[in-house]
């Protein structure tokens, strides 16, 4: 691959992921931090997930999942669960204050997304996102290969 191709890429993806980090910060509200933020992201899409597969799925370690909610506990925006079944697992929902957050924050990003994507056209915005949905699977390929 041609070497100038790959440093204009990484320069774009650099100002891409400053980009985001903006956007992660002024969307995350409330005082929680951006790891807060993606934590009550990941339990709105899947409620009653335990600590473990909180973890798996944000490919991050257990101890510092574990912290992140230990936080959001504190501040009454998850609730843990702990079954009659299984007494040694956890799961995790939003509280009504949870989802408030999370509707605020989805808001915000969805409007910023519509902003940034309206210079495309219908057909342009779903060739990016199947071009970018095909870059972000072969990234988590590259990275579980090791």
């Amino acid at each position: 691959m041609n070497k100038k191709y790959i440093e204009t890429f990484r320069e774009t993806l650099k100002t891409f992921d400053r980009e985001l980090f903006f956007q992660n910060n002024a969307s995350c509200c409330n005082g929680i931090s951006v790891a807060q933020c993606h934590t009550l992201l990941e339990v709105e899409k899947k409620p009653e997930i335990s600590i473990s597969e909180l973890a798996k799925n944000m490919s991050l370690d257990k101890s510092t999942v574990s912290r992140t909610v230990d936080g959001l506990v504190n501040i009454s925006l998850v609730d843990r669960e702990i079954p009659q079944e299984n007494r040694r697992k956890a799961l995790l929902n939003l509280t009504k204050n949870g989802k408030q957050v999370c509707e605020t924050i989805n808001y915000t990003n969805d409007s910023y997304i519509e902003k940034i994507l309206q210079i495309f056209t219908a057909k342009e915005q779903k060739e990016f996102l199947s071009l970018f949905e095909k870059l972000t699977d072969n990234m988590l390929n590259v990275r579980a290969e090791g």
